[in-house]
């Protein structure tokens, strides 16, 4: 009878616990959508082509963002070409090789916070190596800082997969680099490329390392190389609100629609891949 109340009472207190998370679960969605929507909706009505396409005047108030657009592509695109297969190959180093000490440091790396990745890109890329402000400076700053993500997401997934595969395949034979390459990568390929777009929704909202490596206040010719600098959304949003207030919040509003959309279509197809793999 005793042993009856008492799984009864457990129960209880399950479902109670369950309920609870449950609230605490929806609360928190609906506050992130909400979130959300207060910084996408307002900007909406300023979107037309001309605001696309065409570069900014008017000392910053009027015209469009392309050069920002333009520059948000570029600089993700050149840190993930740089990140992801850096980022693959530690991860994989990682998991396959007892390396405590690398592991430790890519975990201290993860979390450092970005303003001092700037100001490491500043010092190494920018003035070390004359890089200047450009866009290359700002992709090897920005692929330093989501190198960790990138290795550490690796490791979890190839540590995942069962030991008993790779004995298996010892056993037939083959050498630890057909194993690696011919068996675990594939096998855990929609889960790099869920991290890669992650690391790209991150990246592209990263506002500090830019100011000091890569992004110009205001660009009338587009890049022509690497060693340009460029204009980005998010760094356009936050010179807008620093430099002209309410004088400019109608642009300020729209570049952070622009750049909300862009996050939420990389986070989109980052959970695709994910419900792929599953």
């Amino acid at each position: 009878m005793t042993i009856t109340k008492t799984k009864g009472s457990k129960t209880i207190e399950n479902k109670k616990a369950r309920i609870a998370l449950k609230i605490l679960t929806y609360f928190i969605s609906i506050l992130i959508v909400f979130v959300f929507l207060l910084s996408f909706l307002p900007g909406l009505k300023y979107w037309s082509w001309e605001f696309f396409s065409s570069f900014p005047k008017d000392q910053m108030t009027g015209g469009g963002i392309f050069p920002a657009i333009l520059g948000s592509i570029l600089l993700t695109a050149v840190s993930l070409v740089i990140a992801v297969p850096l980022g693959i190959f530690l991860g994989i180093v990682l998991s396959e090789y007892n390396l405590s000490y690398i592991k430790f440091a890519v975990t201290i790396l993860s979390g450092i916070p970005s303003v001092v990745f700037g100001l490491f890109g500043l010092g190494l890329f920018c003035i070390t190596m004359n890089m200047r402000t450009s866009i290359l400076a700002g992709g090897l700053t920005l692929s330093l800082m989501v190198l960790p993500v990138i290795s550490s997401a690796v490791y979890e997934v190839m540590r995942a997969i069962p030991r008993e595969l790779r004995e298996a395949a010892y056993a037939l034979g083959a050498r630890k680099s057909e194993v690696i390459f011919d068996m675990l990568v594939p096998a855990v390929r929609n889960s790099i490329i869920t991290v890669s777009f992650v690391s790209a929704g991150r990246v592209i909202g990263e506002t500090a390392p830019l100011i000091l490596t890569a992004a110009v206040f205001y660009a009338t010719n587009l890049p022509r190389d690497l060693f340009s600098p460029v204009m980005t959304l998010p760094t356009h949003v936050y010179y807008l609100a620093a430099a002209y207030g309410t004088k400019a919040r109608w642009m300020a509003e729209g570049s952070a629609s622009i750049l909300i959309l862009f996050v939420i279509l990389v986070y989109t197809i980052a959970f695709m891949f994910r419900r792929e793999k599953k």
